[in-house]
């Protein structure tokens, strides 16, 4: 089988497990499929192309015929819902460990090296933040929230786990995240949690319990996230070339779909 027909196998098998029908739009023209559409966006990702380009790529390789404002259109239409359902599809087992970091990513202007290098005092470059959980045995994305500016680290959290579509045995985080209150919900829900204590803030129960005995072993496993997110900035890229919140989550989302889609097949194959 070609490498083509994988790719669309895949695509589909992906669509089929998330429900959705054929066509997304249900009083519109029917011309395109959900999964060319798809197809087109996950294309445009992984290759760093322009709309245009993966209009061309689509019609070369595949003979989809569409116009690049159609992907424009989709992806600035398509909800958060179907985002989270179509990553969720890319998780299947349980999770024994999993880890929780956040990051930024640039937008497409020019780099903070030349601004600084020009002497300009106003900075015209701002980061899009994203916190993000993955499962450390697997080398998944299991969910994510993103944020045009910063937000508060342990609210997020709570919005991470909820997100998973499968049980969690342990998450471990960083320093951020140290907070009693967020201990007291993932032992409710069944899950240990290890992050270390901050500075002279050993207050509580589970926060006592983490100071007294910490189980660096466990904690060491953390550093896997962030060679998740680093391999994810090689393979994508570190800037975003979307300008809306909407479109900007959009790219964030389909970016993982494509990382997880990919540990799927290291998984099966080696």
């Amino acid at each position: 089988m070609k490498k083509q027909e994988r790719l669309v196998n895949k695509v589909k098998r992906l669509i089929r497990q998330a429900g959705y029908p054929r066509h997304l739009n249900r009083y519109g023209p029917k011309k395109f499929l959900l999964w060319q559409l798809c197809l087109g966006l996950l294309i445009k990702e992984v290759f760093r192309l322009s709309y245009r380009r993966a209009m061309k790529f689509l019609e070369e390789f595949y003979d989809i015929k569409l116009h690049w404002t159609t992907l424009q259109k989709f992806r600035k239409r398509i909800s958060l819902s179907i985002w989270q359902t179509l990553l969720k599809c890319t998780i299947s087992n349980s999770i024994s460990v999993a880890a929780i970091d956040g990051t930024s990513m640039q937008r497409s202007n020019p780099s903070m090296h030349y601004l600084k290098r020009i002497d300009r005092e106003k900075k015209i470059s701002v980061p899009v933040y994203f916190n993000t959980m993955v499962d450390v045995i697997r080398r998944k994305f299991v969910s994510i929230r993103h944020h045009a500016k910063k937000f508060g680290e342990v609210r997020d959290a709570y919005y991470l786990y909820e997100q998973s579509p499968a049980e969690i045995e342990l998450i471990v985080m960083d320093k951020a995240y140290d907070s009693e209150k967020l201990h007291r919900f993932f032992r409710e829900q069944g899950t240990y949690s290890i992050a270390p204590v901050k500075k002279n803030w050993a207050k509580g129960q589970y926060r006592k319990q983490l100071k007294d005995c910490f189980d660096y072993c466990l904690y060491w496993q953390r550093n896997l996230i962030e060679s998740l997110i680093s391999a994810l900035k090689r393979l994508f890229g570190n800037n975003l070339r979307c300008l809306t919140a909407r479109t900007q989550r959009a790219e964030i989302y389909m970016r993982l779909v494509a990382y997880n889609l990919g540990a799927i097949i290291i998984e099966i194959f080696y």
